[in-house]
């Protein structure tokens, strides 16, 4: 995966998010810092990358956060990766899928407090603003920065809690 996709946006570095250490299973797919991360299982010990046209209320795991750095596992033993605590009111950005769709500050209007989902595609996260505002979507879009081509969203609070049985 791409190292720094997602960040968190701390403005004037007033926003102070806090790290948690996550374990990891060995052998897993390796964690790049900047990747969002969801619990492998509900009530599971290990976290893993969120997939593509994540997260889904009611069906993902619970999104645990931000990678603040690169995961540790090897083949035969299992590590640990620093992550970034989201909460539903912190601010993270990423690029939109399409850049065209986020060139403008019209356009950024357009979807603020649009419901949507992440995208993976090439290894690299993004925002699906073409998505279908959903109500079941785990993102929302608060802003953004259209000389970045830049998406400013929100984890929903049902993404930070999972699938609930």
């Amino acid at each position: 995966m791409a190292k720094m996709n997602v960040r968190v946006k701390t403005p004037n570095g007033a926003l102070t998010v806090p790290v948690i250490v996550c374990n990891t299973e060995a052998a897993a797919t390796n964690i790049k810092a900047g990747e969002p991360v969801k619990l492998k299982t509900a009530g599971s010990k290990y976290v893993i990358p969120l997939a593509d046209a994540e997260p889904v209320i009611g069906t993902t795991t619970a999104v645990v956060g931000i990678a603040a750095s690169t995961s540790t596992e090897t083949a035969s033993a299992d590590g640990t990766v620093s992550v970034y605590q989201v909460k539903p009111d912190t601010i993270i950005v990423t690029k939109a899928k399409s850049s065209t769709a986020a060139d403008t500050e019209a356009e950024i209007i357009a979807l603020k407090n649009k419901k949507v989902l992440l995208d993976l595609t090439s290894s690299t996260y993004t925002i699906d603003t073409a998505t279908a505002d959903g109500a079941t979507n785990g993102v929302i879009i608060v802003g953004g920065n259209p000389d970045r081509k830049e998406i400013w969203f929100q984890f929903r609070p049902a993404a930070l809690e999972g699938a609930i049985a």
